[in-house]
């Protein structure tokens, strides 16, 4: 029996976690005193996160191991994602909303070195969560609900395209 090893054995599982990450986006629409309710949206991402990680889930929904080289890229993504938003609150802590928009922005830049991981669509979605982000910053007078709303959106959207491709080599 002929075995066939694919380049990014993970997809599906990339997708199903846009589709969770995407879905927490929408819970920040959920207000505490006026601001964006981070619990409701930390809980659904933890709890999204813990499930990605998960071997079991990996076991069921990857159609092979990834290699050594994406393990790393992955690392550096995520360590990536932690220095930017670092950054965001040191900067710009007392602006809720350009630290949110920044945060979003992270996340956009942070999808680039998932590249080799996940495929040339993280390109793609990375492009438009990258947009989304710099459209916020610049056109103040638009709620930053609107720009959480397109994030989720664009995630559950890649999300979507990741899990009915999964798995391709593109």
């Amino acid at each position: 029996m002929e075995t066939h090893a694919f380049k990014y054995p993970r997809q599906k599982i990339n997708g199903i976690w846009l589709i969770i990450a995407g879905i927490a986006m929408f819970l920040l629409l959920i207000k505490y005193n006026g601001y964006p309710n981070i619990w409701p949206f930390t809980i659904a991402y933890v709890l999204g996160m813990i499930w990605q990680l998960n071997p079991k889930t990996r076991e069921k929904l990857a159609v092979g191991p990834g290699t050594m080289e994406q393990k790393k890229w992955s690392n550096f993504s995520i360590f990536l994602l932690a220095i930017l938003v670092f950054i965001s609150f040191q900067f710009f802590a007392d602006d809720y909303r350009t630290c949110w928009l920044l945060i979003i922005l992270a996340v956009g830049v942070h999808f680039l070195p998932f590249i080799p991981v996940h495929g040339k669509l993280m390109l793609f979605l990375s492009i438009s969560l990258i947009i989304n982000a710099f459209i916020g910053l610049i056109i103040n007078n638009v709620s930053l609900d609107v720009f959480f709303v397109i994030d989720g959106l664009i995630k559950i959207l890649f999300g979507s395209i990741f899990i009915k491709l999964s798995p391709t080599n593109f």
